[in-house]
């Protein structure tokens, strides 16, 4: 739905106090003035999915579930939907998703665009809501949008460029069921025409299936495709092979020489909470890790630092994930401690129990992170990492990851 065909329409916004809610409200006032927009918002009223069928369009956030909305005959879209329709179609749009590593994979990508000489913004997911940045498309511009299942679900267009970086469990009291939380990561790729391209990544299974249902060319790619070692970039941890040999790929599928892809990734500086060295105190190098909000994530975390990790910080919302296999991986990671907190701690105790390990209960981050200076070993030739990768979401403690990394880092340096 183009954005000017909304002109003149009777219009909800639900979650409208949110990001792109907020995104959308600015949107329609550039591009359709004449529109009603009721704003509806649940920090408002608690009534505020109800009455909806009186509307001609439903645009709704992406953080509230579809299961609260009842009645399946309304006309719900998204601003995503919005942004795809309305863009000028001589944009190249690069959309990114996966669930794990799409942020980063993503960022790279735009980093690489840059320093080869190209316009190119960042959106979605991270960066900017794209609704914002309707008008800066056109022939030669591009958009790299970063993709989350919940922003897909409504989605009945593809970008011409598709990234999937990997596919497992997650979301799932969201979604319903792993098959409805497969379908919406399908989107990505389903309405892409025969002249498009979609990469994946090659050891994920369902990253290939999400892949397959492009009729485009399906290309995979792995940790070879990278054009430089992890030694030679700020990045911590060997997986973000995966996500430089992603990026490297879409931008030689672009014609962009291999040295302009090195020095880009080179100077990547990383982002905030996806394994951030945050350097060296109290003889401990501390890394945060607080997007990892799943036992795979925080396996890969585990993976990428071994077997330098004496302490992890675990722990956080229960949404009923299965720890079984992070408890094996902990056990036979050399990890001398275990800090949990939140709900899920004592679940992904219960995983690792049996194990040699010391396993220690927080109540605050405050708690934890002097467990983890009293605790950590300065005996051996090693410098000790205490990493913080909750396995699980940060609700019910904090606000959301960007919070409980922030707690973690102030803890640690005092600011």
């Amino acid at each position: 739905m183009d954005i000017r065909d909304l002109n003149g329409k009777s219009i909800a916004i639900l979650g409208a106090h949110g990001r792109e809610g907020m995104a959308m409200q600015e949107a329609l006032k550039r591009y359709a003035p004449d529109a009603k927009v009721d704003l509806r918002d649940r920090k408002d009223s608690p009534d505020y999915l109800e009455n909806l069928n009186e509307f001609d369009c439903v645009i709704k956030a992406p953080g509230i579930p579809p299961h609260l909305i009842t009645n399946h005959e309304l006309p719900i879209t998204n601003s995503t939907q919005i942004f795809l329709d309305s863009i000028d179609p001589q944009t190249t749009v690069i959309g990114v998703t996966g669930s794990k590593g799409k942020s980063t994979t993503a960022s790279l990508i735009k980093a690489i665009l840059k320093e080869a000489g190209k316009e190119v913004r960042l959106v979605g997911n991270i960066g900017d809501a794209a609704i914002a940045h309707i008008e800066e498309g056109g022939l030669n511009k591009f958009f790299v949008q970063e993709f989350s299942s919940y922003q897909l679900m409504k989605v009945t267009r593809s970008p011409q460029i598709a990234v999937v970086t990997s596919f497992f469990p997650e979301h799932l009291d969201y979604h319903g069921s792993l098959e409805a939380y497969k379908k919406a990561k399908k989107h990505l790729t389903k309405f892409q025409s025969t002249d498009d391209i979609v990469f994946y990544y090659d050891k994920s299974d369902g990253a290939k299936e999400i892949a397959e249902c492009s009729s485009g060319k399906a290309v995979a790619y792995g940790e070879d495709d990278s054009p430089i070692a992890i030694i030679d970039t700020k990045l911590v941890g060997t997986h973000n092979l995966f996500n430089i040999g992603a990026a490297a790929a879409v931008a030689r599928h672009l014609g962009i020489d291999d040295s302009v892809i090195i020095e880009a990734v080179r100077n990547f500086e990383g982002l905030p909470h996806r394994l951030k060295n945050l350097g060296k105190y109290s003889g401990i190098v501390w890394v945060d890790d607080a997007i990892s909000t799943t036992p795979e994530s925080t396996i890969a975390a585990i993976h990428a630092l071994t077997p330098e990790i004496s302490t992890i910080i675990l722990g956080g919302q229960d949404r009923g994930n299965d720890f079984t296999q992070l408890g094996e991986v902990i056990a036979a990671s050399g990890i001398d401690h275990v800090i949990l907190m939140g709900e899920s701690g004592p679940r992904i105790g219960d995983a690792i129990s049996g194990a040699e390990i010391i396993v220690h209960e927080a109540a605050s981050m405050e708690e934890a992170v002097n467990i983890a200076k009293d605790r950590s070993p300065t005996t051996d030739n090693r410098i000790p990492i205490c990493l913080l990768s909750p396995a699980s979401p940060s609700y019910g403690m904090f606000k959301d990851f960007e919070e409980k990394g922030e707690a973690f880092e102030s803890q640690i340096t005092g600011y």
